[in-house]
């Protein structure tokens, strides 16, 4: 070999190194955790194949579980050392989250802002505090959402009403019992056939939490007040679950004993037109049967006294892990993929909250989009606490205590006896 062969020869093996080097350093893998819901899965890979195309260098990971199984998981990874980049995060799980040190602060470079009033002007007002711990935002909404009323034409036809009237549609939880009753079906015995309304029951303590929240905060009753105080069992709480959640047992409207329950499709009985009415997100309908999406009416949310409306806020949104080794990376892909308001409308249903997101063409052609939109601005998100998992955990305990024959109160005392020990802790 000559000395010019040798130092060819030197050079291609440091060239090849260096590239080498270089290659796997630049190369990045994103892995992604999601709670299973199918349209959202479908659109979120769809997105990152987009990535890719613009990033060769950046590749996804994609996995989902049901939101119960999701969350078990979630803390297993972690406590493993295994978690991934990006998680998709309900904004109860923030503050937990936040103390434990598992969350990595969001990116302002990655959102094209400098200052946290800047990244908070590109959404509409309230839709970051869900994400906001102690001043400092750690992710963005992928879902922000209120419920609303979901009424079946077919039904109401049937019953000689036009659900597209407003002058039927329910103002009140009375009017809404009521109305269950007229569009109701019952066999030759008197058995139940088709509910006219029902809550959803049977799954974890935030699908309990979506639909009595709005409630309490019209009669005025919180879980835990301002000072830290567990109030779950006030009188303004008693009243609520009693007139409304109890009332639908008591009047053989509905209860556990007529529901399915589905973790994954929450809303399986109005969605297969086993029933005619339900509480809901905007975000429903792409799981619900074909005829049943071809035959639905969007109408606000009852209320104790509709001249003093309320409804709920919440948001499940998308944040990076602190053990993501690409948070930079993980951050840009969150802004372009949560950046495409009207894809997240139209393939999911999902609301990314940014300002003015109901006034597209896009947004405009979906059914109740301005009753959503409109609910938003009397919503408020649910308390704030490190335990809120046991707390929900012990409230809907509470609900499924009473609905098979406890006391309200007594049911209640025991979820507060809980929630007390839970926040001890």
């Amino acid at each position: 070999m000559t000395r010019s062969q040798f130092y060819v020869g030197t050079l291609l093996t440091v060239v090849w190194f260096l590239f080498f080097s270089i290659e796997n350093t630049w190369a990045v893998e994103l892995t992604i955790w999601h709670h299973t819901y199918p349209p959202a899965e479908e659109f979120i890979k769809q997105k990152a194949a987009e990535y890719t195309k613009e990033n060769p260098n950046v590749t996804f990971k994609f996995e989902s579980d049901p939101h119960g199984d999701y969350e078990v998981k979630l803390f297993a990874a972690f406590a493993g050392g295994n978690a991934p980049d990006i998680i998709n995060l309900l904004d109860y799980l923030y503050p937990k989250f936040v103390q434990k040190k598992l969350l990595a602060e969001i990116s302002l470079p990655a959102f094209g802002v400098k200052t946290k009033e800047e990244l908070e002007a590109l959404y509409e007002p309230g839709a970051l505090v869900g994400n906001t711990v102690d001043g400092n935002i750690y992710g963005v909404p992928e879902e922000l959402n209120t419920f609303a009323l979901f009424l079946n034409k077919k039904h109401f036809a049937e019953a000689g009403l036009d659900a597209t009237d407003p002058k039927i549609w329910p103002k009140t939880w009375k009017d809404l019992f009521a109305l269950a009753k007229k569009v109701e079906r019952r066999d030759a015995s008197g058995k139940l056939t088709r509910l006219g309304f029902n809550w959803v029951w049977g799954n974890d303590g935030f699908w309990y939490a979506m639909q009595y929240w709005p409630i309490l905060v019209q009669y005025g009753g919180h879980p835990v007040d301002e000072t830290g105080a567990v109030k779950i069992n006030s009188p303004e709480c008693v009243k609520a679950f009693t007139e409304t959640w109890l009332s639908v047992i008591k009047d053989g409207i509905g209860g556990p004993n007529y529901a399915s329950v589905n973790p994954v499709n929450a809303l399986q009985d109005f969605g297969s037109g086993r029933q005619s009415m339900a509480m809901a997100g905007i975000w429903a309908p792409p799981l619900w049967d074909q005829d049943v999406r071809d035959n639905y009416v969007t109408v606000p949310l009852p209320q104790l006294d509709p001249a003093k409306p309320a409804t709920l806020l919440y948001n499940y949104s998308m944040t990076v892990t602190s053990a993501s080794k690409h948070p930079e990376e993980a951050w840009k892909f969150l802004r372009f993929l949560t950046s495409d308001g009207d894809g997240y409308l139209t393939h999911t249903g999902y609301i990314t909250g940014l300002r003015g997101w109901n006034e597209t063409p896009t947004a405009k052609k979906v059914q109740g989009v301005d009753v959503f939109a409109q609910g938003m601005k009397w919503g408020s998100y649910y308390w704030k606490s490190v335990t809120w998992a046991q707390e929900g955990a012990a409230i809907k305990k509470a609900i499924e205590s009473f609905a098979q024959g406890t006391d309200v109160k007594e049911a209640l005392d025991g979820a507060a006896e809980e929630m007390k020990a839970a926040r001890s802790q």
